[in-house]
């Protein structure tokens, strides 16, 4: 794919884009119809079960989709209202909705939630190529969201019954966001578009996934600070930009006290950004970084309950103080790059050895894409954008190794960040493509030159 960059022609890089877009939806429809029918005829049992939820890869699925139903039956039995009093994450509750439209044709299966998932899947690549074409260029983007929408592990999982594709789509239409604030300057009537657009993304990121809440602050603070270093640099305030930027920090701060983030019932993951105290026990002030230790250590031994316990790694490890987090950080900054290690990767898991090869086909490919990223950070170095781009990935990636001690689980977790590292990286490709390409025709002009004075040395000898 690589050589073809420098060579194809890009008149309108948006016609290209759409009909990649509509070829991936294609693929997208073809895929879930075959995990479906397999499933359906029961042809690998173990694997995918009548509905065409994957027991391997995506098991928390089949109780989404027992949560989902249960509402479309209250909703058909008791009403409107009823449904809503009912406690659901929020993708169950767009899964309850996609059943009660579709189900009753094809059933309450994920041919039923195709066309949420397909939004999702769409709006994800989308958002991609968003970032590579503002970050670095329409060909960057294209080839960025290409990696991500074949990617394997995720293309699986995009068909499935879970809350990751909802989570990645708002918070990569938050840096999306993030990233225009830097490269464009906004009017009254644009800014209050984006404004309105980035509040409701950050709404939702906090009621799918406020467990993820510490993130999306780190990307919402880093790119304040941009900001403010851009108006300074370029001596000019930039109104609309700024009126956007606070907007999504108020929403960012009142959100969580106004709003419950859901989660399905039963988790041990915290829904609110600071532990709440056990009903046994006085509620007392604290500190916060004691609120933030204690919401480490909880999120950390949420973990532990991970069905697939041959992926664990470093259990043993507590967090009793600051100390013992920043003496770990190195150690998640491994776990969250390169888990799982090599040696997991022909070792049988929970699941079997399947699910083991192809993880460790796809860590293969990100250990390859990780020395694109370096280059392209070394080439790009005065890049705001890029570098706002990497420092959420990189803090995300090494959050997640400090409180998610299963492989498994972080695996999923981590494609949001992964998909930014891959843009940084599809950049660092092509630089490497344009580079060469540009090496070999200088070397094919030096040549041509030097034919072209051997035949006119030889002429005029000659003449001579």
């Amino acid at each position: 794919m690589p050589p073809l960059i420098e060579k194809m022609n890009f008149p309108n890089p948006r016609s290209s884009a759409l009909r990649y877009l509509l070829l991936a939806a294609a693929c997208h429809i073809a895929l879930t119809i075959t995990i479906f029918l397999i499933g359906h005829f029961q042809l690998f049992p173990g694997t995918f079960d009548r509905n065409g939820i994957g027991l391997t890869f995506a098991i928390d699925g089949t109780s989404y989709q027992a949560l989902a139903s249960r509402m479309v039956s209250e909703w058909e039995n008791n009403g409107f209202d009823a449904w809503l009093q009912m406690k659901s994450p929020l993708h169950c509750r767009l899964y309850s909705l996609a059943f009660a439209t579709f189900g009753k044709l094809l059933g309450h299966n994920i041919l039923a939630a195709e066309p949420l998932n397909l939004f999702y899947y769409l709006g994800i690549l989308t958002c991609v190529y968003i970032l590579g074409r503002e970050v670095f260029n329409a060909h960057t983007g294209l080839l960025a969201a290409s990696i991500a929408g074949v990617w394997p592990s995720f293309l699986l999982h995009s068909t499935q019954l879970i809350r990751d594709p909802l989570s990645i789509l708002c918070f990569l239409a938050l840096m999306v966001v993030s990233i225009l604030l830097l490269s464009r300057d906004f009017h009254w009537r644009q800014a209050l578009g984006i404004g309105f657009g980035g509040a409701i993304v950050v709404t939702l990121l906090w009621v799918a996934r406020g467990n993820m809440w510490n993130i999306v602050l780190v990307a919402v603070v880093l790119t304040l600070a941009m900001l403010a270093y851009r108006m300074i640099r370029e001596r000019k305030l930039l109104v609309g930009n700024a009126a956007v930027m606070l907007l999504i920090l108020l929403v960012a701060l009142l959100v969580p006290t106004r709003l419950e983030s859901t989660t399905l019932v039963g988790s041990r993951v915290p829904v609110t950004p600071l532990a709440i105290p056990s009903s046994d026990q006085p509620a007392r002030s604290e500190s916060i970084w004691t609120s933030a230790l204690r919401q480490f250590a909880e999120r950390r031994d949420g973990f532990r309950f991970y069905k697939a316990r041959a992926s664990d790694l470093d259990t043993d490890v507590r967090f009793r103080s600051a100390g013992d987090i920043v003496r770990f950080v190195p150690r998640a900054a491994m776990i969250g790059f390169f888990a799982p290690f090599p040696r997991m990767w022909v070792q049988r898991g929970t699941f079997g050895l399947t699910v083991r090869l192809l993880s460790g086909v796809e860590m293969l490919a990100m250990y390859l894409l990780y020395f694109a990223v370096a280059y392209c950070l070394w080439r790009e170095r005065r890049n705001s954008k890029m570098w706002l781009l990497f420092l959420v990935a990189a803090i995300g990636v090494v959050a997640l190794g400090l409180v998610v001690v299963n492989a498994g689980a972080l695996y999923r977790i981590r494609y949001v960040f992964w998909m930014m590292l891959i843009v940084i990286g599809s950049n660092g490709f092509y630089l490497t493509v344009r580079r060469t390409n540009s090496t070999k025709s200088r070397t094919s002009s030096s040549l041509v030159s030097n034919d072209a004075i051997n035949r006119t040395s030889e002429i005029s000898s000659f003449q001579t």
